[in-house]
């Protein structure tokens, strides 16, 4: 039950489809450390025993070259975890790597693929499909798109949340395969 133990994942996002993927990874050992605009949905996670930050640059700052999870709605969410001087790539760390789960345009993720980039991290776009029951259950459908080594060094965390997991090719076209699934 502890395929990932003591791995150490950063988490923004907690929505439906968020928790129960967060509450997943927890159970199979990984140490999460997350946060939300939200007060009232920093609160509810924190039930959990997760640790819990006031902002996406201290997550970054907690997990150095760690991976970061971003189970955003919107492209709007994400640029605003992202930019500003609490945002992620305010201390984003070389070889970090940033997992979008969320469903974004092939050329949003590819643009914040890039920024990312500038920061000497890495991007892979694999947006989660499914239902809170799915995540729950650790049965979402991901398709990936990014460098091949971080589809590696991202899949056992992605085998904790989903039993359909393809890798598509360079980033977005996860995002792309997404879109016909």
């Amino acid at each position: 039950m502890a395929q990932l133990a003591g791995i150490e994942v950063g988490f923004l996002g907690l929505g439906d489809i968020g928790r129960p993927v967060l509450r997943r990874l927890k159970s199979e050992g990984a140490v999460i450390r997350a946060t939300s605009r939200s007060p009232a949905l920093r609160y509810k996670i924190a039930r959990d025993a997760v640790d819990i930050c006031q902002a996406p640059s201290e997550v970054s700052d907690k997990l150095k070259d760690g991976i970061i999870i971003l189970m955003l709605s919107k492209e709007s969410l994400i640029d605003a975890f992202l930019g500003g001087e609490d945002g992620l790539l305010s201390n984003l760390a070389t070889g970090a790597l940033v997992i979008d789960l969320g469903q974004t345009s092939p050329d949003g993720t590819r643009r914040y693929a890039k920024l990312v980039e500038e920061k000497g991290a890495h991007w892979l776009d694999a947006p989660a499909l499914g239902s809170e029951q799915d995540a729950s259950e650790g049965t979402l459908t991901i398709r990936t798109g990014g460098r091949k080594a971080d589809f590696e060094r991202a899949h056992s965390l992605l085998k904790a949340i989903s039993d359909d997991i393809k890798y598509m090719g360079e980033v977005g076209a996860g995002q792309s395969a997404a879109q016909t699934v």
